[in-house]
């Protein structure tokens, strides 16, 4: 009988911003590659990997400029979600900088193209003023009393995200399963944020990162979640937090199995990247290519999987 309780997790995991329209924030470095992106001013334009799925009115619609540095991010759409592994997270330039609060807390700020101009940000404030302009001509009824800004951090989906984690738990919304992967922010080239194809949990706990990987990338609640998962032409399509409607406990330092299980998803986080970089995928990761992608790493995985499955099983009882 499936534990009825409910998880303790489900508050805590948010989806991400809504990082659209695509053809304003998404970006491809349009020059050689600088030695560091410290303090400088590079070439940029719009994200040709974007234009497949770009619809009306912003398809075609294209940029090229220059921007500081300091405004180019990483985020993760959900071909970039492996399980155990990030790959490839997309550029994307944004309105926003990142401020202490006097405290030693950094959070969040959104920026007009004017309040970019007077801080001085002359190449930023001139791609944010195209984009505004843009999405003044071209918003739908729906949108008419946003403005691009509004958009972007729709029900504060940018600006609450938690800057000063060290860890971000990150899961794809759409799909079959749930993948997961731990995001260490120390090890990302740029200030990594978080677009809503994923849900975010962020940690300074190491272990609680991993256990949660661990399970949520395990058969047992993905297996559990199918009777009330919304299904499609092609099978389950959508997971969102009915992952999170599974019980299974919170993190305890103490407990063997949660750490057990915190050390196999470690295991499976390294050993997942080294398959990437010795079988790098061959082509663009369209929806079957990055399905039999994800298939071949839990198969690469098998002896870990079996183990996780097995004590996935008794800790969500």
């Amino acid at each position: 009988k499936s534990n009825t309780n409910e998880n303790p997790y489900k508050k805590h995991f948010k989806q991400g911003a809504t990082v659209v329209p695509r053809c304003f924030y998404f970006i491809d470095i349009d020059q050689e590659l600088p030695k560091d992106y410290n303090d400088r001013i590079i070439n940029i334009k719009t994200s040709e990997a974007i234009e497949t799925d770009a619809k009306k009115p912003w398809k075609g619609l294209k940029f090229t400029g220059k921007i500081e540095s300091k405004f180019i991010f990483r985020t993760a759409l959900a071909k970039s979600i492996l399980p155990f592994a990030l790959y490839k997270p997309d550029l994307v330039a944004l309105p926003i900088l990142i401020k202490n609060d006097g405290q030693g807390k950094r959070g969040i700020k959104l920026q007009s193209a004017n309040d970019l101009m007077q801080e001085g940000y002359l190449n930023a404030s001139k791609w944010f003023k195209y984009a505004e302009n843009n999405w003044d001509i071209l918003k739908t009824e729906k949108s008419k009393k946003m403005t691009s800004n509004d958009r972007l951090d729709f029900q504060r989906g940018l600006s609450d995200q938690n800057v000063n984690a060290k860890y971000l738990v990150l899961y794809n919304t759409s799909g079959k399963d749930a993948n997961c992967v731990v995001v260490e922010r120390d090890e990302i080239d740029f200030e990594f944020l978080v677009d809503h194809k994923n849900y975010l949990l962020t940690t300074n706990s190491k272990l609680e990162s991993f256990y949660l990987a661990a399970i949520l990338n395990s058969s047992i609640p993905n297996e559990r979640m199918k009777a009330f998962q919304s299904k499609g032409l092609f099978g389950e399509r959508d997971i969102h937090k009915k992952i999170l409607d599974v019980y299974f406990p919170r993190f305890d330092a103490n407990n063997e199995m949660h750490n057990e299980l915190a050390q196999l998803s470690k295991q499976a986080h390294e050993k997942t990247k080294q398959y990437l970089e010795v079988n790098p995928p061959q082509q663009e990761l369209s929806a079957i290519h990055l399905g039999r992608l994800r298939v071949a790493i839990k198969k690469h995985l098998s002896e870990e999987m079996k183990e996780i499955d097995k004590l996935v099983k008794k800790v969500v009882g």
